[in-house]
């Protein structure tokens, strides 16, 4: 029952996706979970929901504030190479790509093309929208990404769209669980 109420009250809807078709290995068995947030406390809120949740999934996951306690555009450039040292072999991004009353689709703020983690990582420190204070009723489109952490090639790449309706940390929740489900969907766990 309680399944049921949760998909029910699920505001997030997937704008679009892509997976690499190349042969590329999608089987994750330690996931490095990237929120890309300048604040703090949000960037801990989406990562402790989605290290729970893939954890739940029965995968091995380090949140990144454990790894680089202070992200910044100096510091982004760690992350793969950390993730390797802690024997990670995907990273999982995810970024606010804005948040308001719904005007445009993701595709207008958010780059699809393919590039390389350390490229995106870069790219998307600029800009990353990072709100103030989320107010209820406010569509937040959020974009993830999964990355081979050897390689950097990015694997799968999602872009949603969440009203606000309930609180930010009850959103983060269904969020995760939306953005789980369609990489569990994509890709192979080993």
């Amino acid at each position: 029952m309680g399944l049921l109420l949760l998909a029910a009250c699920t505001t997030t809807k997937v704008l679009n996706e892509w997976r690499n078709t190349n042969g590329a290995d999608t089987r994750f068995g330690h996931i490095v979970m990237v929120a890309l947030f300048k604040q703090d406390q949000t960037r801990r809120m989406f990562e402790d929901e989605f290290a729970w949740q893939i954890s739940n999934q029965g995968q091995m996951v380090t949140r990144s504030y454990n790894l680089v306690p202070s992200l910044n555009e100096n510091t982004t450039g760690r992350i793969a190479t950390i993730a390797q040292a802690v024997g990670a072999d995907g990273i999982l991004t995810i970024r606010m790509v804005n948040s308001k009353q719904p005007t445009e689709t993701a595709a207008d703020n958010s780059h699809l093309v393919p590039m390389n983690l350390s490229g995106f990582l870069q790219h998307s420190w600029k800009d990353n929208y990072d709100p103030p204070e989320l107010m209820t009723n406010a569509v937040m489109t959020v974009e993830s990404r999964l990355f081979d952490a050897k390689s950097g090639k990015l694997v799968w790449s999602l872009a949603t769209q969440s009203k606000n309706q309930f609180g930010l940390k009850w959103e983060i929740t269904l969020l995760a669980k939306r953005v789980l489900g369609k990489l569990k969907d994509a890709t192979q766990t080993k």
